[in-house]
């Protein structure tokens, strides 16, 4: 009998700091995935501001903006490999890019 009780406040008490420690643990995902969503929206807004400058009459064809344009294309697919964590919890981020 005090084997089982001391059992079962031992198994209790795992499962209460298993509990926290996932949360824990999920909240810190929830901010990197809100992170790597909110800065592949800002490397695709660099990109196409640096597209729409290359393509003005005093800068068309300039060497530096064509370099800088295909880093930031290179930058936004290396970006891309994390989708898999962004796109758990930013379901919508997807319809949001759509849209733009």
């Amino acid at each position: 009998m005090i084997l089982l009780s001391v059992g079962l406040i031992l198994s209790i008490s795992i499962n209460v700091l298993l509990v926290w420690y996932i949360r824990k643990m999920l909240s810190k995902l929830l901010y990197v995935s809100d992170s790597i969503g909110n800065l592949l929206v800002s490397a695709k807004n660099f990109s196409s501001h640096l597209g729409g400058l290359h393509e003005m009459e005093t800068y068309y064809g300039d060497e530096t903006l064509s370099g800088l344009i295909k880093h930031s294309k290179q930058v936004i697919e290396d970006i891309k490999e994390f989708e898999d964590i962004y796109t758990l919890t930013n379901d919508g981020l997807e319809e949001d890019e759509e849209q733009e």
